[in-house]
């Protein structure tokens, strides 16, 4: 006899994946699928319905990919806050006031008359001192000057062992003969109190509100200097005519020995009241004052505030960082990264940081020495190349050494802007010296306004206006819309997907099981009818074949 071929698992997976098909479909909850196996159905409305359910398919999934490109295209929204927030509520800029002339003559002559007392500048007459001192000017912008008329290298030896910010903090113009009279929120002030000698991108200058709390910056991760705490602070204003920062200044040409730009006056600067001012960076502006000008700033902020929801969305999508998220800086903020960035290309380049930077730990600052070097990364130190790809042409880095890569700095997510309007009225000191008292103002009284100028910082609104950013939709929004589309067009609910599984799985694994259990059983009664006889009728005994031999009963004797 031959033998008995058994189904192979191929075939036996086939045929338990087509039956569970065929009970999917006429069970499903999905509309359409059952007139695909009913037996009613003709061939004709079979594809019909076959066209149908593919088209609806690949509207359903295009429908679905759109949705999921344009969450994750443009996962954030920003929208304004129609009420806005009171400027009463939001820290004051930081003001920071900074003579064009750098170098104080009176100083100088000091430093000068010092010097000559060294027996390593015996040769130098106080003239020649004084021309040599000039180029202590190039530690503040590294322009090209005369090198016949300034040598680095001969100033360095003739200033000995010197501290660089001690040294031009000491030659800085100082507060006190700048400002004269001082006002804050209507209320006069000591000057002395409002302003603070700090640094900044131009060296020392006299700063208002500035809320930093050391130069030294960048310190490890467990430093108290920077932290959430501190925005509980600085100084606050109002929306009033008289409220704000007043100050009366006085520009002293007598004074006048190195200037970093060939303008008279002074510098006016604004930033974050915790950035540190410079312009590079970024939250900066500039404006110069003249002598005999009256200048009011007009003060506009903004304030963005961005919801934590947004964190789980990519830093390259949302393109901004939280304060604690980053791994370069403790404290986070786009300014400070800008300024680390940039330092540490100086460091890499000239294995120092300049004066007019903040200090980093442990790090050199530049002196003399290394002016050459500063000079020839001048340019490329305050050009940041923008994180795109590919670079556009119209911005010719090429012309300034390619600027410098900072892909890990992002804008802050949470941030306040200002914006500032400048408006100058020339006054006549002569005029207001002949002003009496009595119809002076009261912060003014007594004043020489002799070669002095006027500076009034204050809101031009009430109500600074306010952004929030959150994403555009979240996980639940994302899903339910998905949801929504997919039960439109096809009828593809959640209960779909788990009907799905279930069939497709535990239904499936049944059905394997059970046919492999019915060929087991077929085959093993095929193998047993091989050995056993086929019993299809009862025994036949010889005594029934004839009928000569029939049985008959005995027939009883008659007496």
């Amino acid at each position: 006899m031959r033998s008995v071929k058994r189904p192979s698992k191929f075939s036996t997976i086939r045929k338990s994946i087509k039956a569970v098909s065929k009970e999917y479909c006429a069970e499903s909850s999905i509309c359409g699928l059952k007139h695909l196996v009913d037996v009613n159905t003709s061939c004709f409305e079979r594809i019909l319905w076959i066209i149908t359910m593919i088209s609806a398919l690949i509207c359903s999934v295009s429908l679905v990919w759109m949705t999921f490109r344009r969450y994750y295209s443009a996962p954030l929204v920003t929208t304004q806050m129609p009420e806005g927030v009171s400027v009463s509520k939001i820290i004051f800029p930081a003001v920071g006031i900074c003579t064009n002339n750098r170098i104080s003559k009176r100083a100088v002559s000091d430093l000068s008359k010092k010097l000559l007392q060294k027996s390593r500048n015996k040769n130098y007459s106080e003239k020649e001192m004084l021309s040599l001192l000039i180029g202590l000017g190039l530690l503040y912008n590294n322009q090209p000057l005369d090198d016949k008329l300034v040598k680095p290298m001969e100033l360095h030896r003739a200033l000995g062992d010197y501290d660089v910010n001690e040294l031009m903090r000491n030659l800085t113009p100082k507060c006190e003969d700048l400002l004269l009279r001082c006002e804050w929120n209507a209320v006069a002030v000591n000057c002395s109190k409002l302003f603070d000698f700090r640094l900044t991108m131009n060296g020392y200058c006299c700063t208002f509100n500035y809320l930093r709390q050391s130069d030294v910056t960048f310190e490890s991760a467990d430093s108290t200097t920077r932290s959430l705490n501190m925005y509980n602070y600085g100084n606050k204003s109002n929306f009033d005519f008289d409220d704000g920062l007043k100050v009366l200044m006085k520009l002293n040409e007598s004074d006048d020995f190195y200037y970093n730009m060939p303008l008279r006056g002074a510098q006016l600067q604004f930033s974050d009241a915790y950035d540190f001012p410079d312009a590079p960076s970024g939250s900066f502006a500039m404006q110069i004052i003249s002598p005999n000008v009256q200048m009011t700033v007009m003060v506009t902020a903004s304030f963005t505030e961005a919801s934590r929801d947004i964190q789980h969305v990519p830093v390259k999508l949302r393109r901004c960082l939280f304060y604690d998220e980053s791994s370069y800086l403790p404290f986070y903020t786009h300014s400070d990264c800008l300024l680390k960035c940039r330092m540490l290309f100086l460091l890499s380049k000239c294995k120092c940081t300049p004066f007019n930077m903040p200090k980093m730990i442990n790090k050199r600052t530049c002196d003399m020495r290394d002016v050459p070097c500063l000079k020839i990364y001048n340019v490329q130190s305050r050009t940041v190349r923008p994180d795109v790809d590919p670079i556009p042409h119209e911005l010719e880095l090429e012309m300034v050494g390619g600027g410098i890569p900072c892909p890990m700095c992002y804008p802050s997510c949470s941030k306040t802007a200002y914006n500032y309007d400048f408006i100058n009225v020339k006054i006549y000191p002569e005029h207001l010296n002949a002003v009496p008292d009595n119809e002076t103002l009261d912060w003014l009284r007594g004043a020489d306004f002799t070669g002095t100028s006027i500076v009034h910082v204050k809101y031009a609104r009430e109500v600074a206006d306010c952004y929030g950013q959150n994403v555009i939709m979240k996980w639940f929004d994302l899903i339910s819309n998905i949801g929504s589309t997919c039960g439109f067009v096809t009828g593809f609910s959640f209960v779909s997907v788990l009907e799905f599984i279930y069939f497709y799985t535990v239904k499936l694994f049944r059905e394997i099981n059970n046919r492999r259990k019915q060929e087991k059983c077929k085959a093993s009664e095929i193998s047993a009818s091989r050995y056993e006889p086929i019993n299809r009728y009862r025994p036949i005994y010889w005594n029934e074949i004839g009928g000569s031999t029939k049985w008959r009963p005995r027939s009883k004797k008659t007496v």
